[in-house]
């Protein structure tokens, strides 16, 4: 009998593809990595102005159990389970002037 097994990374690469799917439906330029010696990161930049960008990574959090995304300095973006909070949080962040 095979068993199959989902690591942490998997699933966190799993919740970067629902974000990174519903920002370039909007427009955004999103570059996914996924090393086999490091986390995965999306790295999501404002498609108006490309120097404006920053990398999200999604993490277990404890003890909820609950999935969230992060920018890479470590500040939670919101939970994987609102992606349009997620959306709309990273628009304001890496807004061009005038945008929002």
């Amino acid at each position: 009998m095979s068993v199959q097994t989902i690591s942490d990374a998997e699933t966190a690469l799993g919740h970067l593809e629902r974000l990174t799917d519903v920002l370039r439906g909007h427009g955004w330029t999103v570059e996914v990595s996924a090393p086999a010696d490091r986390w995965p990161s999306a790295l999501v930049a404002n498609p108006r102005m490309r120097a404006l960008n920053e990398n999200v990574i999604a993490v277990l959090e404890r003890p909820g159990d609950t999935w969230a995304y992060y920018y890479g300095w470590g500040e939670r973006i919101a939970p994987c389970t609102d992606v349009s909070g997620a959306v709309k949080a990273l628009s304001r962040v890496l807004a061009v002037r005038g945008e929002i």
